[in-house]
């Protein structure tokens, strides 16, 4: 089922959800003219439907004290697809694979407990996994808007000061 085959109250119902997926059948029935029991309805035949997939909890990782948020772009073999593409999604540090254009490539985005623990990871990752023809990792500095995790702009202090000055 796609978005098309939504009627005006499940995409409203959605919208509502979108930014809290903790509030109660009847707060979401309140916002969009429906009783609870109605909302919660729609809402399971939304999930039947495959339209809402689960309800999470996300953690901004780059605004912990500490760890180490990183992507990662990995290239492979061709013939190395699908082992490298499962010890990417069993490893322990990475939270999100996807496979992008080109030829055998991945992008991943995880967290480690610091600097060294990554680096250290990351050579082992490329020295240790056959068929990863090449492995880039960046950290994450800052992250400044994440709207699928719930932040919709997050600034750090050092920018807000730079702009206070007319600095850009």
């Amino acid at each position: 089922m796609n978005s098309e085959g939504l009627d005006a109250l499940d995409k409203k119902i959605l919208e509502v959800i979108k930014d809290n997926a903790r509030l109660s059948y009847s707060d979401i029935g309140a916002q969009v003219g429906l009783s609870r029991v109605a909302v919660k309805n729609r809402m399971d035949i939304l999930e039947k439907n495959g339209i809402i997939k689960g309800y999470q909890t996300v953690v901004e990782n780059t605004n912990l004290p500490t760890g180490t948020s990183f992507v990662l772009d990995v290239e492979t073999t061709a013939e190395s697809v699908s082992y490298v593409l499962e010890v990417l999604c069993n490893d322990p540090y990475i939270r999100q694979v996807y496979s992008t254009t080109g030829n055998c490539r991945f992008h991943c985005r995880g967290n480690a407990p610091n600097n060294t623990t990554l680096s250290s990871h990351v050579h082992y990752l490329y020295n240790h996994t056959k068929g990863i023809r090449r492995l880039e990792c960046q950290i994450i500095m800052s992250t400044y808007m994440d709207i699928d995790g719930g932040v919709e702009y997050v600034r750090d202090q050092e920018a807000e000061h730079l702009e206070e000055k007319g600095e850009p």
